[in-house]
């Protein structure tokens, strides 16, 4: 990853599409959080902000075709959310740059990326969103997996509709659900990248 090789087209194209991000993230963001109640919020809020985030940061990729541009845009994202009015907030931090380090990953190679290998990186990205809580609560407050299991089960059944006895189904459901947006989100981006494209190609 040389980002010496950006040309100042790359880093404009950066600097859009991480401003974009951020700008959402703190607007729409805190949006949703008043918007949803508790518990809708725990698994809502988080997961429609990484889908969204995850498309704009892909597209980003499509008109930077360049090892790094990812990583650079979700850096500049985490920038705008630590100077938010809002103050620094570790958890969406943490998310941000672990999403931009994922899809990062997802697309290194050699050759240009394909569809198939951004529906990877948005996969890996949004599904990072289930284990997030069990890092985040481990590191923060210092709780087991066990804890953490058991409250995401609770709160889970609760937004889901379905009996507490089918953990394993609820918890099946709420990565399996991530899995589905992240794909969803790598396709989108790919499908919007080159029809912006060729619009002002």
């Amino acid at each position: 990853m040389k980002l010496s090789t950006f040309t100042v087209r790359d880093w404009v194209y950066v600097a859009v599409f991480g401003a974009l991000w951020g700008a959402l993230e703190m607007t729409l963001g805190a949006y949703l959080h008043v918007l949803f109640p508790p518990i809708a919020n725990t698994f809502f809020t988080g997961l429609i902000m990484a889908g969204i985030g995850v498309a704009i940061a892909l597209v980003g990729r499509y008109f930077v075709n360049r090892p790094g541009a990812v990583l650079s845009i979700g850096i500049i994202t985490t920038l705008l959310k630590v100077l938010s009015l809002g103050g620094i907030k570790i958890g969406p931090v943490v998310a941000i740059l672990a999403e931009a380090i994922l899809m990062e990953l997802a697309l290194l190679s050699k050759t240009p990326p394909t569809r198939w290998r951004y529906v990877l990186a948005g996969t890996l990205a949004v599904g990072w969103n289930f284990f997030h809580k069990f890092v985040m609560m481990r590191l923060l407050y210092g709780k087991g997996i066990t804890e953490v299991y058991l409250k995401m089960v609770k709160d889970g059944s609760q937004a889901l509709g379905l009996d507490i006895g089918y953990a394993v189904a609820i918890i099946g459901v709420l990565f399996l659900f991530r899995v589905a947006v992240g794909a969803a989100a790598g396709w989108l981006a790919w499908r919007l990248g080159r029809l912006v494209a060729r619009r002002i190609a």
